[in-house]
């Protein structure tokens, strides 16, 4: 992609701002891999720290959010404000036992979460969008379907969390690579691509395209400038991988691995920011209905995810509440 550097023009991109606060969506395809585990006792750093934080389950199917923090279910949440027409999150928020920590669930088990159509979920990514906090963060369902997609784009800080396991690592590179294609297909029309892209993709073996670099490269050669723009769109997706239960040192050592192959089929930026040791502290402390940043305050575990969470407040243009 070095070529597109080189052109100084892009193309004037419509319809896009930046939310309120700073988003942090945490995904990974897996189910399993800690992402609750990961948005949970990040929410509660930052909330230390002084941040107006507000924690946002939205694996709408079977959230577990607030028993990683040790509250009880809400009483209200996206239920509530999807049986309106309101896009205000603070109507449905709920303080917890944690100053600066709020939480926003699906309070109603038995509400039809399938029934998220197109309207609905505008809804309420306009509500999580203009949320005026500090931090948001985004504790993202399983799978690779367009609406954890879209949620995953819309953040700042696009956390990965993976474990050590093949089956982990393999789908920590689907859901990359679906973020990567659903971001491609958002400007496509705005800048011409359409029929261009559908060519490529027609002909990938014609053009040689195996990874989405390749798409890219093919980009530029047929439409340099349309190119520029599109990939000045794609450098904001800025993969950030953290290894979770990692036992040795060669675990830990995978983040590095999977930034490399990210950055060679992707072309894009990703960022290894930290790793998080496996530590029996974790479940003891779920059974206490505790957050283990909270229980353990003296383990490896606190100091790694104090780690991160200071990294992620460092590169953000954000003052301390209040």
């Amino acid at each position: 992609m070095s070529g597109l550097l080189k052109l100084q023009k892009p193309k004037i991109t419509r319809g896009v701002r930046d939310p309120y606060s700073q988003i942090i969506a945490v995904g990974g395809g897996k189910g399993g891999v800690g992402k609750s585990f990961l948005s949970s006792n990040l929410g509660i750093f930052l909330a230390n720290m002084g941040f107006n934080t507000v924690l946002v389950d939205l694996d709408l199917g079977s959230a577990n959010l607030h028993t990683c923090i040790g509250e009880n279910l809400p009483d209200r949440g996206f239920d509530d404000l999807l049986l309106t027409d309101s896009k205000n999150l603070e109507d449905v928020l709920t303080t917890t036992k944690i100053p600066n920590l709020r939480i926003v669930t699906m309070a109603d088990k038995n509400f039809n979460f399938t029934s998220l159509n197109i309207d609905k979920k505008s809804q309420l990514m306009s509500a999580i969008f203009n949320l005026k906090a500090d931090f948001v963060i985004l504790d993202l369902s399983a799978g690779i379907d367009d609406t954890t997609i879209d949620f995953f784009l819309m953040a700042q800080h696009q956390l990965i969390a993976v474990n050590p396991e093949p089956s982990s690592i393999e789908n920590a590179y689907r859901f990359m690579k679906a973020a990567f294609l659903r971001k491609v297909k958002r400007f496509e029309r705005q800048f011409d691509l359409t029929l261009l892209l559908q060519k490529l993709q027609a002909n990938a073996d014609k053009y040689q395209i195996r990874h989405p670099v390749d798409l890219l490269n093919q980009l530029e050669e047929h439409d340099p400038e349309a190119a520029l723009a599109l990939f000045e769109q794609l450098r904001k997706l800025e993969f950030k991988i953290v290894m979770n239960q990692t036992r040795t040192a060669k675990d830990a050592g995978l983040g590095h691995s999977i930034k490399s192959v990210s950055h060679k089929y992707f072309g894009l930026p990703t960022r290894f920011i930290g790793y998080l040791d496996y530590d029996n502290a974790v479940w003891q402390a779920l059974r206490k209905r505790r957050p283990v940043v909270l229980e353990s305050p003296q383990s490896r575990l606190y100091a790694q995810l104090m780690t991160i969470a200071r990294g992620i407040v460092s590169e953000s243009d954000v003052k301390k509440a209040g």
